[in-house]
């Protein structure tokens, strides 16, 4: 170990780095590459070799360029991009996707010389994900409507134009810069759930479940309730999808806090860890790992400008009205207002308590109840849904699960108020 760390700090390790860095984040793009090329059976540019050299020669290139100037930069990297036409023309394979891959690797060596380790790492891996993420992509594409591309067209658009148009100054106690801030972060969130059901398609039922309860639990529910009256022999799959999802908003719930005040979504994580341990626990002694049963989840795009506009609006309705709240009825109006908003959206309110928090407005425990306050009411309405659309079975099968997530959330405070 002595030797390791005196080898890793001596000038010889320095002067070696960048190279052995260029050779290991080449050869993983190489690796894929390789595999990718025995798997199909068909002629393509590069494999673990070549890709594993085209960043060693853009390491070479950088050191070179200090000795030489910056043209030996551009002579080696446009011999690259001549030997790789020549590999096109002679191989006749369809697409550019290693051509291009290769041209980055040596960008990724080039880096490795000038010692930005994390960005080469970071390009790599993506690079990496893109290439063997290629049949996955396909079929997200494929499945793709026109209104999707649309909806997203029309968000970007807008949030581009109205972003800094919107003053960053606050009207009685709301920034509306820092709200639509807030409206494009759950958007982002939304649609990163979106595109995991997208990929998921049809599924086992607690598998989609809980991936569409990263866009909506309630959409879980009000769309595996009625599924349950058509299909009695699956209410134990239907009950664990619902409850998954449910367990899902907790995480959920922390990384939204920790994008506003990471100090309040240290301590919100103890409770809300506890009531997601409890409930996907439960998801998984209603099922079995043999389940072979099918169900889409029906999530709607959440790129659409009307819903985050109703979302910005109420955001900062609820925001103002938990901080007048606050300040006329002290932490009995505050629950208040948790208890309303968690019957809509518990996004909004746990949005608000963490920046009451990170102002001071609110105490850490009586922030941390408010929001979870808001999760039991959401809770209770998604129990709800489950008798009203769906069955007394699925009603009871589910009950349980939603029992130990409001069991959950009390330990949590509990453990909580004693370590705090």
């Amino acid at each position: 170990m002595e030797i390791l760390k005196e080898l890793i700090n001596s000038e010889v390790w320095k002067l070696y780095e960048p190279y052995v860095v260029a050779l290991l984040l080449g050869g993983l793009i190489g690796v894929e590459r390789e595999f990718k090329k025995q798997r199909e059976g068909k002629a393509s540019f590069g494999g673990v070799r070549t890709f594993t050299l085209i960043s060693l020669l853009g390491a070479l290139s950088g050191a070179l360029s200090q000795h030489f100037g910056f043209p030996v930069v551009y002579i080696s990297l446009l011999g690259l991009i001549v030997l790789i036409g020549i590999s096109e023309f002679l191989e006749r394979a369809p697409g550019l996707t290693s051509e291009i891959s290769g041209v980055i690797t040596y960008l990724i060596g080039l880096l490795c010389h000038t010692g930005n380790y994390e960005l080469a790492a970071l390009i790599t891996i993506s690079i990496f994900s893109v290439l063997s993420f290629k049949e996955q992509m396909h079929k997200f594409v494929k499945h793709l409507t026109l209104e999707d591309l649309y909806a997203f067209l029309k968000f970007a658009a807008v949030t581009v134009v109205i972003y800094p148009l919107l003053p960053d100054r606050s009207f009685y106690g709301i920034n509306p810069r820092e709200v639509w801030t807030m409206v494009v972060i759950i958007s982002s969130i939304d649609f990163l759930g979106y595109i995991l059901t997208k990929f998921a398609g049809e599924r086992g039922v607690v598998i989609a479940g809980l991936i569409g309860g990263l866009v909506s639990s309630t959409a879980v529910t009000a769309t595996f309730s009625p599924l349950a009256r058509l299909n009695p022999a699956l209410v134990r799959e239907y009950a664990a999808g619902v409850v998954g999802a449910s367990a899902i908003m907790f995480p959920r719930m922390t990384v939204l806090a920790a994008i506003v005040s990471p100090a309040f979504a240290k301590f919100l994580i103890v409770p809300s860890l506890v009531a997601f341990v409890l409930g996907i626990a439960y998801a998984y002694w209603l099922t079995t790992s043999s389940s072979k049963r099918q169900a889409q989840v029906k999530v709607s795009n959440p790129f659409e400008l009307s819903t985050a506009l109703k979302f910005g609006l109420f955001y900062a309705f609820i925001l103002f009205l938990s901080r007048t709240a606050l300040n006329y009825f002290g932490d009995f109006g505050l629950y208040v207002v948790s208890a309303i908003s968690g019957l809509s959206d518990v996004d909004a309110i746990t949005l608000s308590v963490s920046k009451l928090f990170s102002s001071g407005s609110v105490a850490l425990i009586s922030g941390i109840v408010a929001v979870l306050l808001a999760a039991f009411v959401n809770t209770v309405f998604k129990w709800f849904l489950t008798v009203s659309m769906g069955t007394k079975e699925l009603f009871k099968q589910s009950t349980p699960g939603f029992l130990l997530l409001a069991v959950g959330e009390v330990a949590g405070v509990v453990v909580l108020y004693l370590i705090v």
